[in-house]
């Protein structure tokens, strides 16, 4: 596969000069060797991956440089592309690692994981976004690199790497409310919450799930699908492993809730 998609360095700078695209184009783009001809949901993040063991670091330099430029300074209505580039870039193809399913999580235990040749480049990438004070590509790189971090931990059960997690989350929130980012004022801490409950930590796993409501209650900005899980799952695992506790939070939300998405999933488990 790597082969396949070996383009000329020229050619994925120029795919770093288009738009990061949310949705799959019906038409494939003009660039041959790039996948999808370069139109795909968070273009150019698997040519970057597949290109950076061919790369000089000066070539990364440039390729960071020009990369970074995609990303806004302020919050999008849609985080999909710019979400899905990062986590391209690591080779890291289907979401959520680990907590996507028990199936990926023994795979990539039987597989292990190695993303440290794509963090060379991702440092770049991150220190270019420092540079440019871009708070909104700091927001994201710092969620993509904190769930890349609690697979580590997971499946080597390394404690180090769990804590660093947790501060990587954090500093992802600290972006989101110099870009105003809504979705990631409440996504880190959901994120949090579900390796905590896959590594068995219910104090933490409890903790972030209450933050993750109350941080929804004030930001979450509609009750879409998405959104709707994230809340549920809160609501789901506080009633399951700590009942006590989910009275005294299901009697608040359904007396106080503003929020129509956190109004609707403690509903479902009132």
């Amino acid at each position: 596969m790597e082969e396949k998609y070996n383009l000329e360095f020229s050619q994925l700078l120029s795919l770093c000069e288009k738009k990061i695209m949310a949705k799959v184009s019906s038409k494939p783009g003009p660039i041959q060797g790039a996948f999808n001809g370069g139109d795909y949901l968070g273009r150019p993040g698997k040519d970057i991956f597949f290109a950076l063991s061919k790369l000089t670091k000066e070539q990364m330099l440039q390729l960071a440089d020009v990369h970074s430029n995609q990303y806004p300074f302020e919050a999008p209505n849609n985080h999909v592309g710019f979400a899905a580039c990062i986590r391209y870039i690591y080779g890291q193809f289907e979401k959520q690692g680990v907590l996507r399913s028990e199936e990926d999580s023994s795979r990539m235990q039987k597989n292990g994981v190695d993303w440290s040749r794509p963090r060379v480049f991702l440092d770049m990438l991150k220190d270019k976004f420092f540079e440019k004070n871009n708070y909104y590509g700091l927001c994201i790189w710092y969620e993509m690199e904190a769930h890349r971090l609690g697979d580590e931990g997971f499946l080597y059960k390394d404690h180090d790497k769990i804590v660093l997690m947790e501060e990587t989350y954090m500093k992802s929130v600290d972006y989101a409310y110099k870009c105003n980012s809504l979705k990631q004022m409440f996504t880190p801490y959901y994120w949090a919450f579900r390796y905590f409950e896959k590594l068995e930590n219910h104090d933490k796993a409890l903790s972030y799930s209450i933050i993750c409501l109350s941080q929804m209650e004030k930001h979450c900005p509609s009750p879409k699908q998405g959104y709707a899980v994230k809340a549920e799952d809160c609501c789901r695992y506080i009633k399951k492993n700590h009942p006590g506790k989910w009275g005294e939070i299901s009697d608040f939300y359904n007396k106080n809730s503003k929020n129509n998405c956190v109004k609707n999933a403690v509903k479902v488990y009132s």
